[in-house]
């Protein structure tokens, strides 16, 4: 992953030129720093916050071809991305898993079961993978999906995808980008942009937020993948119009025993018919997403209790008799799509297609999914090398990461193995070797003692030597990294975060040298940013 010199290796780099200068940590822009990286060109890659601190930590979590984009005749975006897909779930099965959906349809819903059935048909086509769609029987549903209602079931499909865990999928393509030699600076800001003679811009200056410094760095072309932000950064260098129109996607997460599935489903929603996923994972069920156009804040997006309840209307039709309610939301958080501005007045069907655009010296990404950054990345790479000098594009190796893994690549037993070798107890096993993979290895190094491996008192599964591991390889820089995008429990658990803080100041304390002032301002500052994932976040 990272080294613990992997900043001040960044910032002891910034008098050199680079080819590329990247400004965005979100998946679209850790994936072009991966393939320009790969491909020999001198990159590096800045962003204001974390890396995934926007959108590539608030998705549905799913590596998808996106079953609906076939419906809107998004044919393209569908196609690619069950190629992707089916590509992550044989290079990197260590961050990809596949994962069994059922669609249940109704008689009278909105979308006929037959036209779904039509649907699942024409995905099946689109992928090699051996597991085709299939329809289930009324006690195979039940087994799968407890209390799902079933009195006018019209026909139940099963059908596979993939899920992920957003945030640390991204932050593996940004370590493998800088194994590859690429540089990354988070937690600094693009104050302005420079220009040469002509007016072309020709680097930017960098502000430190750590330290407040401020630097001027030349590249050969800035890449603006900033995700929504899109034109924030157009206009801070001078650029006008507005080219994207952010959506805002709603989850809530509910403990596994309010709704013990143990298949993802697509469920019609009953106000509009629009699909709704439950997916369960091991820390709990997320259930999401909403499609609003959002007009607030683009650093703070916040669920509205209408999505919310529009959710819960969900859940409560489809598991009548579970009685889900408001009260049992454990969480709740709120993603921006940077969607291209189609001027549609419904944002669902506006198109998931990615555009990139040149400026005088600025390349501009927006639009894609999560499962495609990779192919998304390919296409701004290449359209980079257009605007780069020709002996310099000349150079360069051809884009190679259709089979690059990703790091942290370890065997499906990795759990049992670090069992066996190492000592580690079975539930600190998996959970290391989910969040860790093949990083899990050098947490039993870490520990200081044996007890360092078991559950600390107040989590499920999480261990001090898997902290210790975070905190040494993970690009930690301040204690909502830690919490909210790699051990996750400001998002699976956002209620807990405050009475566990305690547990954690002597360790953050150690590994990162912080005095008694400074873990008080990241314990203020990490419970402001986890109230955005509670309940008590939701406006």
């Amino acid at each position: 992953m990272f080294h613990r010199q992997w900043r001040e290796q960044a910032l002891s780099s910034l008098g050199e030129p680079f080819d590329l200068l990247i400004v965005g940590g979100g998946i679209t822009g850790c994936g072009v720093l991966l393939d320009a990286a790969q491909r020999g060109l001198r990159v590096l890659l800045v962003e204001r916050q974390d890396i995934a601190s926007g959108t590539s930590s608030r998705s549905s979590k799913l590596i998808h071809g996106g079953l609906r984009y076939l419906k809107q005749m998004q044919f393209r975006v569908t196609r690619m991305a069950c190629r992707e897909r089916d590509r992550m779930l044989s290079l990197n099965p260590h961050l990809v898993r596949p994962i069994r959906f059922v669609y249940p349809a109704n008689r009278g819903d909105k979308t006929p079961g037959w036209t779904v059935d039509l649907g699942l048909w024409m995905y099946d086509r689109l992928t090699n993978r051996p597991q085709k769609h299939s329809h289930l029987e009324t006690g195979e549903l039940q087994s799968m999906t407890p209390g799902l209602r079933d009195d006018d079931l019209d026909r139940a499909m099963a059908y596979t995808d993939a899920l992920t865990d957003d945030a640390q999928l991204t932050l593996a393509v940004a370590a493998t980008g800088f194994a590859y030699g690429g540089l990354v600076l988070t937690r600094t800001e693009v104050v302005e942009a420079t220009t040469d003679f002509g007016g072309r811009v020709d680097g930017v200056v960098l502000r430190d937020l750590e330290s407040q410094k401020t630097a001027t760095v030349r590249a050969g072309l800035v890449i603006n993948a900033t995700g929504h932000w899109v034109d924030r950064l157009r206009k801070r260098f001078g650029f006008s119009g507005d080219m994207v129109r952010p959506s805002r996607g709603t989850h809530i997460v509910l403990p596994t025993a309010r709704l013990p599935v143990t298949a993802a489903l697509t469920l019609p929603s009953p106000d509009d018919g629009r699909p709704v996923f439950v997916i369960p994972h091991p820390e709990g069920v997320l259930a999401g997403t909403t499609d609003i156009y959002h007009d607030g804040s683009l650093t703070d997006p916040r669920p509205t209790r209408q999505e919310v309840d529009y959710l819960l209307r969900t859940l409560s039709t489809h598991f009548p008799e579970n009685r889900i309610v408001a009260d049992d939301v454990a969480g709740a958080f709120a993603g921006l799509r940077p969607i291209l501005d189609s001027h549609t007045d419904n944002p669902s069907e506006a198109s998931r297609e990615e555009a990139i655009w040149e400026e005088n010296g600025l390349l501009s990404v927006a639009g894609g999914k999560l499962t495609t950054w990779r192919p998304t990345a390919e296409e701004v790479v290449n359209e980079a090398l257009d605007y780069l000098p020709e002996e310099r594009a000349r150079r360069t190796s051809p884009c190679l990461t259709a089979g690059t893994p990703l790091v942290g690549l370890a065997p499906p037993d990795l759990a049992r193995r670090l069992e066996v070798v190492a000592d580690v107890p079975a539930v600190t096993a998996a959970a290391m070797a989910r969040r860790l993979r093949g990083l899990a290895w050098t947490a039993p190094q870490l520990a200081h003692a044996s007890k360092e491996l078991e559950p600390m008192e107040g989590t499920d599964d999480l261990c001090v030597a898997e902290l210790r591991t975070h905190l040494t390889f993970g690009a930690v820089l301040h204690l909502e990294d830690l919490l909210l995008r790699r051990v996750r429990l400001g998002l699976w658990r956002p209620g807990d975060v405050a009475g566990l803080l305690p547990a954690f100041e002597p360790l953050c304390r150690e590994e990162l040298a912080w005095d008694s002032q400074r873990w008080q301002r990241e314990a203020e500052s990490c419970l402001a940013a986890v109230e955005a994932w509670s309940p008590a976040g939701i406006a």
